[in-house]
């Protein structure tokens, strides 16, 4: 087998799968910028700090680990990728040396070697190829010492040749092979890495931005002196400073209500009670 005609299919074998990784990286450099940008684009910076005791303070805490899960994720899914475009070289002594004991990276290269054994050109193990070489270079050596050995010389220089272009051809085959494993082997990690990616982002997305909440009316410094506002829905109304004297408020919704400053006369609760009953104010009765 001519090298060149080996090596055209595998470097082309190796390119695509340089390629997909590639776009890997690329995809998970994306997400990491969208995930950095969409912070600066939320309200996290509005979301109450201190320990997680209800869904709001919560939020932050979410956001955080929502953002450090998702960027972590994606290092892990670029540093993954990045190792396959790095060189798989394996050498016709790493094969040997791992033939009767491979270790894990070299496992699916004697796999399969031992499977497809016309692709050691010949031989049935890579140390029977190296011994064979080793033999022709000292054969070659000896002709040297000897004269008038030119044509034999020349023989076993074509025969060394040869054997070298065997070698250069299992170890490009054993380094495609390596590549091939490493890239499969990442995949399953990878998107393992992508889901968790996921799960980090929508965390994130989720927890830094906040459903706004239900505006209420703007009542603040109005005179409310006497009014009807039984069953009344006062949810987040702004009654700071409001005069709310002799008003009746029995039944009404406060809840989220600011009152602060808000002035209580004679007023009914939304419980029921006097404010003048309760120490001048409805603050604590509002439900």
């Amino acid at each position: 087998m001519n090298d060149s005609d080996a090596a055209d299919p595998l470097e082309r074998a190796n390119d695509r799968i340089r390629d997909a990784s590639k776009w890997l990286v690329a995809s998970a450099a994306a997400v990491g910028a969208a995930l950095i940008a969409g912070s600066q684009l939320s309200d996290i910076g509005r979301l109450p700090v201190g320990a997680p005791t209800s869904v709001e303070h919560a939020r932050l805490w979410v956001a955080v680990l929502g953002a450090v899960l998702g960027l972590v994720a994606v290092v892990h899914v670029i540093w993954r990728a990045v190792q396959i475009l790095l060189p798989a070289l394996v050498t016709i002594e790493e094969l040997d040396a791992a033939w009767a004991a491979p270790p894990r990276d070299l496992r699916p290269v004697v796999a399969f070697f031992r499977a497809r054994p016309k692709y050691l050109q010949g031989f049935s193990t890579p140390g029977e190829l190296i011994e064979h070489r080793a033999e022709r270079a000292d054969a070659l050596a000896g002709t040297a010492e000897r004269s008038g050995g030119v044509g034999e010389e020349e023989e076993i220089r074509g025969e060394i040749t040869d054997l070298d272009q065997r070698i250069t051809t299992i170890e490009m085959m054993a380094a495609h092979e390596r590549l091939k494993s490493q890239f499969h082997g990442a995949l399953s990690r990878l998107l393992v890495s992508a889901a968790v990616a996921a799960l980090g982002v929508t965390a994130f997305a989720w927890a830094a931005n906040p459903p706004d909440r239900e505006a209420g009316a703007d009542l603040r410094n109005a005179r409310l002196v006497g009014a009807f506002l039984r069953d009344g829905d006062l949810r987040n109304a702004k009654l700071d400073h409001a005069d709310l004297t002799g008003a009746d408020l029995t039944g009404a919704d406060l809840t989220g209500a600011s009152v602060v400053g808000t002035i209580w006369r004679d007023t009914t609760c939304p419980d029921g009670r006097n404010s003048d009953e309760v120490g001048g104010t409805c603050a604590g009765h509002l439900s």
